[in-house]
């Protein structure tokens, strides 16, 4: 698959135990291939297993070559009615939440030696969303302790090893704000974040 550059990279997730629409996943799907802020959007959609993630991640920046991202992002669903701004992924993982292979955070080997922390402007990037009609946001430097953080760790780590930013957004359940909904604010805050990418 040709990808035009400048792209940037976007993942979301499978559907998972009970949550059976997934609106990272679906937001992803739906936004891949469009053209925002003068960036291709590549998207793709990721395994809810510890073991698997890491080499799905990697074959979708495969994909990607020979363009290089300017910038990653990954998208989750969490419990609550707000999109969460997520700071910091922990190397050690400490979710009881099983995976959809069975399996727990405590089998899983320590992702590296540190903690990493995204480089972006929270302030602006919490002004996008509401821009795109986000009512409530908040900011947080606990991903989870699962596979959020699993991935918010690999697109990390990725980031400094290609030298460009990365972030993981939360974003509600569909049972609290429609699907529909969520588009105009992550479509925002992706024009937000290649402005900061480009800058």
């Amino acid at each position: 698959m040709k990808i035009l550059s400048p792209c940037l990279m976007l993942t979301g997730f499978e559907p998972f135990l009970d949550v059976k629409l997934n609106p990272s996943g679906e937001i992803a799907r739906a936004l891949d291939g469009r053209l925002i802020a003068g960036t291709t959007v590549h998207s793709a959609i990721l395994p809810v297993a510890y073991r698997s993630l890491g080499p799905s991640y990697a074959r979708a920046l495969e994909e990607l070559e020979p363009s290089l991202p300017i910038a990653l992002l990954s998208l989750g669903v969490h419990r609550e009615g707000f999109f969460r701004l997520e700071t910091r992924a922990r190397p050690v993982l400490d979710s009881e939440q099983p995976d959809s292979e069975g399996r727990r955070a405590a089998q899983i080997d320590p992702l590296g030696d540190r903690e990493l922390f995204t480089s972006l402007d929270l302030d602006a990037l919490a002004q996008a969303l509401r821009s795109g009609g986000a009512n409530e946001i908040r900011v947080s430097d606990n991903a989870g302790g699962y596979l959020c953080e699993r991935c918010y760790y690999e697109v990390l780590a990725t980031g400094d090893r290609l030298g460009v930013p990365g972030f993981f957004l939360h974003v509600p359940p569909v049972g609290l704000i429609p699907l529909e909904d969520q588009f105009a604010p992550v479509t925002a805050f992706i024009e937000e974040l290649v402005r900061q990418a480009s800058s």
